[in-house]
């Protein structure tokens, strides 16, 4: 027995086991740092999910005012088949903190091909001293319609879209998975700025499109509409189209800065017509009192 306790000494302790054991501490003491940071981190995440869950619900709230206003908007036209309601959730979202939005959305007027008009509404937290909610409308269509609601009116008399043929563009693909592709391609070469009081503003095109369309029954026929923002604000709106054959363009404003502009490939293709506000333009703006959740009537935070 006494030869054998110095062999199980000499194997517990020797360098190739000491190793091992060394390798063992190593593994279990990583293993303990990763589970303490994993139970870090969930107690982080539990401390921030009511914080979380109630900046969501608040945001829920404010979209919840905007859609309620826009559920009340009832259009008119003459013609058949016009729409007679906006869409009952916006095409798009964004806030601007730096100008006092606190929420704000796109919506469109008709759900097959080219929408009829955009408006955009924007939850102000001091807007005249007061939380407001702002409007902005854009026609797309020269037929004349009116738009009424609860706190708007609005009788376009026409458009100011003029589509214009795209330069130096291939024929529109077969498959709609590669026409979204051009689509794309197409509004990357646009750029944009536009002039606020004495500030000069650049604008993006975001890469993605906030709607898209079949703007008619020809094969191969695709459309899309993009932002030019400011931020995510979106300031223009970009339309490219396929008619089957060949891409065309043409642009309207969501802003009323003195100056717009796009160009495409650093060459100016569109400019903003100067703004004349009134219920019958095709672009025009408007605002009415509204009750923000999370904000007090003097525009501060209300804070819980």
């Amino acid at each position: 027995m006494s030869c054998k306790t110095p062999l199980k000494l000499t194997r517990c302790f020797s360098p190739q086991n000491d190793e091992r054991m060394r390798f063992r501490r190593k593994f279990f003491a990583c293993e303990f740092l990763a589970a303490a940071a994993l139970m870090s981190s969930a107690m982080i995440t539990w401390a921030d999910e009511p914080e979380k869950t109630k900046d969501a619900e608040l945001t829920a709230k404010r979209y919840e005012v905007m859609e309620k206003r826009m559920a009340t908007v009832k259009v008119k036209s003459d013609t058949e088949g016009f729409p007679e309601l906006f869409s009952a959730k916006p095409i798009f979202r964004y806030t601007d903190p730096a100008r006092q939005y606190v929420a704000a959305a796109v919506w469109k007027l008709g759900e097959e091909g080219r929408p009829r008009a955009i408006i955009t509404t924007e939850l102000h937290r001091q807007y005249y001293g007061k939380p407001r909610i702002v409007y902005e409308y854009l026609s797309l269509s020269s037929t004349k319609f009116t738009a009424t609601g609860g706190d708007m009116q609005w009788a376009p008399e026409g458009t100011t879209l003029e589509f214009k043929p795209v330069p130096g563009t291939q024929a529109p693909d077969e498959t709609p998975q590669r026409r979204l592709l051009q689509l794309r391609a197409i509004a990357k070469r646009f750029g944009g700025e536009e002039l606020v009081g004495t500030e000069k503003c650049e604008l993006r095109l975001l890469p993605q499109p906030i709607d898209r369309y079949t703007p008619s029954s020809a094969d191969r026929a695709d459309g899309a509409i993009f932002i030019a923002a400011y931020g995510t604000n979106p300031e223009a709106v970009l339309f490219v189209e396929s008619d089957g054959k060949t891409w065309s363009y043409a642009a309207g404003r969501l802003a009323g800065a003195a100056t717009i502009s796009l160009t495409i490939d650093g060459t100016t293709a569109w400019e903003g017509a100067p703004v004349q506000y009134g219920w019958n333009q095709p672009y025009t703006g408007s605002n009415a009192p509204a009750e923000i959740p999370g904000v007090a009537q003097d525009g501060s935070e209300i804070k819980e």
